[in-house]
């Protein structure tokens, strides 16, 4: 299965220059490959450059050091890999290690993932906000001489080179690295794309000549798989590009059945629309433990950057709206009040993201948490219902929660809150199609923390007679509902 970072995310927007697609229409990312020979054929950065292109992203900005034969150890101290680094800006780096240095019976697993993470707090250091991409590669054609002498055959070459890149994304480097931000790392899976193929007896051929490179064909299936684990889209439909149109049609669905994309088109995708007037979003933000059944979308990854692509409406139905975190929280909290009076599931209400300060009140003020809605209709006004609770006043400091939208403020103590609502009114999206939410601690109270445990979002029409009026002070009805 593919290792996707919490930011699935994750893509929009750019406000953070994180990896959420809320804003690639018109925003080109910053792509950095960072590799050898493996990168440098096609060149790879290239061919995920004109896919994207094609599907109608903003064309990114790409840049790659891939010298032949060299290995993340390489470019740890390799000036033109440092220099291209400390360029900052880059919003997606890719990092490709020598074919054989992630295995146990050819390699140095142990090299790999500390090289890999020296070069990922590089990364952090220039760019805060990049995310690393683990470019896992392919095994030797089934003819190469690695068989079976150093390997009993392709598939245990392939399951060491994806064991071992998955343990550098979801353990090594989170545990080692010396960054703020240790989690927004995620596995391309080409390798295991390129398994998948070859096992199915297809006839297309993926290697060079030497049964080691890759040819056009395979070039084209690793830039699909890469594109799709940054951008979250499918590849169905895109350009051939080094590939005949037939090939890659094939291609593309072995792709698109190992990241697990579904959603095609750039970046409203094919086929999806905003909500409509009448229709509903709905959101649990909280921990991976107490999910909450379709139609509501769970938000598990607390930081900065995360984010829910293409989100369920009230219905059931896929939306172009995405939802980000373009500035984290602290935490995710799981001591919510047991149960409500407004007949929305306990596994909602009951956790929650908080944001603040242990340190007390006025450490925790300038800690601000901003979830950004996007792929909205302009045309269309919103309410926003916010629920949160937590038990506890906190010692008699309370939990004053400030939550701000469209200029607007509503201060609320969500302590033992089992009842109330607090209700943004007829607020409009911006011209772009966003609208966004602030979560604070309120400086009129005396609290650390502050929540957030669920949103839910419902679209209306402008009343024609009121139109301009409501575009014009959209947010001001606001009110607190409490349940009966």
């Amino acid at each position: 299965m593919p290792h996707r970072c919490a930011l699935r995310a994750l893509l929009a927007l750019l406000v953070t220059a994180a990896a959420s697609n809320v804003g690639f229409a018109d925003t080109p990312l910053n792509l950095l490959f960072i590799g050898n020979s493996f990168t440098a054929g096609g060149p790879i950065a290239h061919l995920v450059r004109d896919l994207a292109t094609d599907a109608g992203w903003a064309t990114p900005n790409v840049q790659y050091v891939a010298p032949g034969g060299q290995s993340l150890g390489f470019h740890t101290t390799n000036p033109d890999t440092v220099n291209a680094i400390g360029l900052g800006g880059w919003d997606f780096v890719v990092l490709q290690e020598f074919s054989t240095g992630p295995t146990d019976n050819a390699g140095n697993p142990a090299a790999f993932k500390s090289n890999a993470t020296a070069l990922y707090d590089q990364v952090k250091l220039s760019s805060p906000n990049a995310n690393v991409v683990l470019y896992e590669t392919w095994a030797r054609e089934a003819d190469h001489s690695f068989y079976p002498g150093t390997f009993t055959d392709p598939a245990q070459m392939q399951a060491q080179l994806r064991t071992h890149y998955n343990d550098a994304a979801d353990n090594y480097i989170p545990a080692n690295s010396t960054a703020a931000v240790k989690t927004d790392v995620v596995v391309v899976p080409a390798g295991d794309a390129w398994e998948n193929y070859l096992n199915s007896g297809g006839t297309i051929r993926l290697h060079d000549t030497d049964d080691y490179h890759a040819g056009p064909n395979g070039q084209y299936l690793s830039s699909a798989v890469i594109y799709s684990t940054i951008y979250e889209r499918s590849v169905a439909g895109l350009s051939g590009l080094v590939a005949a149109p037939a090939d890659a049609a094939v291609l593309q669905t072995f792709a698109d059945a190992t990241t697990g994309m579904t959603i095609t088109g750039g970046p409203m995708g094919n086929g999806l629309s905003p909500l409509a007037a009448g229709g509903g979003i709905l959101i649990d933000f909280g921990g991976t433990d107490r999910p909450t059944a379709a139609p509501w979308n769970n938000f598990n990854e607390f930081l900065t950057g995360s984010s829910l692509i293409n989100v369920l409406d009230d219905s059931g139905a896929t939306t172009s709206i995405d939802v980000t975190l373009t500035d984290g929280f602290s935490g995710v909290n799981s001591a919510g009040s047991a149960g409500n009076t407004l007949g929305y599931p306990t596994t909602a209400t009951s956790d929650s993201f908080y944001t603040g300060s242990f340190d007390g009140h006025e450490a925790a003020l300038p800690n601000r948490a901003q979830v950004t809605i996007s792929g909205l209709d302009p045309s269309l006004v919103y309410d926003l219902a916010l629920f949160s609770s937590r038990t506890g006043t906190d010692s008699g400091m309370g939990r004053l929660t400030r939550y701000t939208v469209d200029g607007q403020w509503i201060d609320f103590d969500v302590s033992d809150n089992t009842g109330t609502e607090v209700l943004f009114a007829s607020v409009p999206a911006a011209g772009d199609g966003t609208l966004t939410l602030d979560v604070e601690v309120s400086p009129d109270g005396t609290g650390r923390f502050a929540y957030l445990g669920q949103l839910k979002l419902t679209a209306h029409a402008v009343p024609e007679s009121t139109s301009l009026l409501m575009l014009g002070v959209g947010g001001l009805s606001l009110l607190q509902r409490r349940g009966r």
